[in-house]
């Protein structure tokens, strides 16, 4: 009970610390926490545990997950005019409806590197006999992957962001330039990646927590971000991503599982042998009601069905036959939705169909944000971005996802026949888990009107159209924060 107090205590204190006209002011720790905190490693473990709750806070208070999703505009939506919204690129006019302009304000992300900064800060220094100095690096390397992770998807919302790595810096600070602050992300995760644990013995934080796994597919993932916009040094993060793909996967830690009516739902519901980093939420557990895709895309026997036996959004028939072409096998294409080819409201999306309680409609289903098929397909993009001489291992990464799926193997050559080919098994592979908007931008492909309802012109990414406004707040609370221009009324 003391150790949920505590986490209650870090949040809170830490909202009041968001709330501070002060862009980021951080108090002295004896304000902050409390003169009896910062002695033992449970309040290290509870701090930790703090700042994975502010960044699971703010996952299950609106759209923010699946907006890579819902941006690309490739969905049916009923009477869902705020997500509908979303897809239209109309983001200052979203009501607000399902927390449809949660993606807007980022302060509980500053509040989670905030806390991360105090717990790099603080628990090397804790004098607690029972806890080893390995014990201490790994938390302390924990702490640097949450804020890392909270920088690289932030600065997928909003580009440029202020680079607080400072406990202790009061000062207002100005956006940084999005490869500055990727760059510091990479270095740090790079000296501490050796200190996180290859896993954990206890099963409930099976890819709930940081390791070498996660901090590995971060860096991966960071790398073919900045390759998307640094075209200049796009060989070196490509040749980076494709050596930090097989060092995960030469953990041997991780595993595709078979897709069958049993497994499936078990991947996606979390904590499976393919997850690599995922945020818990689990009813049995104390889990309250999130928005993920589900809660819109099933109806009955589901969930509770209040629309007449069709769901509030179905994706597009035309968008289906073009990432699944008729009368090719593939097992996602069976197992992930119900009656695809009727009518545009009847389809259903079954990929996240793991409920707790269909009335209440809470969700027995982490947030997952990394798993070992989206780390393979990610070294298969970069491979193929290479020399040709790399086009073989990027068919085998390529295929080894298709043969686990049932769907025709990959027999092309290399180029843009094969990047093409990655990019779309990724759509495949990865719908519903919010990474298409994203890939869109950093592929160039958010221009190609053929695979996203929401296509964007060179001059609108150039203003970026591509980006989340910036909360009213943020501006007020920091005169040196700028907006950006697409988004200025």
């Amino acid at each position: 009970m003391r150790k949920w107090y505590k986490i209650g205590l870090l949040i809170c204190l830490l909202a009041g610390v968001g709330a501070c006209k002060k862009f980021l002011e951080v108090k002295p720790l004896d304000t902050l926490s409390g003169n009896d905190f910062w002695k033992t490693k449970l309040d290290a473990e509870s701090a930790i545990n703090g700042a994975y709750g502010i960044l699971l806070n703010k996952f299950t208070r609106g759209i923010l997950y699946n907006a890579g999703d819902f941006r690309a505009g490739n969905w049916n939506w009923f009477g869902k005019d705020n997500l509908r919204k979303l897809g239209q690129n109309q983001m200052l006019s979203t009501g607000g409806g399902d927390g449809a302009d949660n993606a807007q304000d980022w302060k509980e992300f500053y509040q989670a590197i905030a806390l991360a900064n105090l717990c790099i800060d603080r628990i090397p220094g804790i004098a607690d006999p029972t806890f080893s100095n390995k014990d201490k690096k790994a938390l302390t390397a924990e702490a640097r992957f949450i804020r890392a992770f909270t920088y690289f998807y932030i600065v997928r919302l909003y580009g440029d962001v202020p680079l607080q790595i400072d406990a202790y810096d009061t000062k207002l600070l100005p956006r940084e330039k999005m490869i500055t602050v990727l760059e510091f992300c990479l270095k740090d995760l790079d000296a501490c990646k050796e200190d996180l644990p290859l896993y954990y013995d206890d099963p409930t934080n099976r890819a709930v927590r940081g390791t070498q796994g996660a901090a590995l597919t971060l860096m991966a993932h960071i790398n073919m971000w900045a390759a998307g916009f640094d075209k200049a040094n796009q060989q070196k993060y490509w040749a980076q991503t494709a050596e930090l793909g097989k060092a995960v996967m030469d953990l041997n830690v991780y595993k595709l599982l078979p897709y069958t009516p049993e497994t499936f739902k078990s991947i996606f519901k979390g904590r499976s042998e393919e997850g690599i980093f995922e945020l818990s939420l689990d009813a049995n557990y104390g889990g309250q009601f999130h928005s993920l895709i589900c809660q819109w895309t099933l109806h009955e026997p589901y969930i509770h069905d209040a629309l007449g036996g069709r769901s509030e959004i179905t994706p597009m028939i035309r968008h289906l036959d073009r990432v699944y072409p008729r009368g090719e096998p593939d097992k996602r294409m069976d197992l992930w939705f119900y009656n695809a080819y009727s009518t545009d409201q009847t389809p259903m999306f079954l990929k996240f169909s793991a409920i707790t309680d269909p009335q209440s409609r809470d969700y027995d289903a982490n947030f997952i944000f990394f798993r070992y098929a989206d780390l393979i397909l990610l070294r298969a993009e970069a491979l193929s971005y290479m020399d040709a001489g790399q086009a073989p291992e990027a068919i085998r990464m390529l295929n080894l996802v298709r043969e686990r799926a049932g769907a025709k193997l990959y027999v092309g050559g290399a180029g843009k026949p094969l990047q093409d080919a990655v990019f779309l098994e990724r759509e495949k592979e990865m719908m519903g888990e919010g990474h298409l908007w994203y890939d869109l931008i950093r592929t160039g492909r958010i221009s190609d009107k053929n695979v996203t309802e929401n296509p964007l012109t060179p001059d609108q990414i150039t203003m970026g159209a591509w980006t989340w406004p910036i909360s009213g707040d943020a501006v007020k609370n920091n005169p040196l924060v700028t907006r950006n221009q697409y988004w200025i009324q």
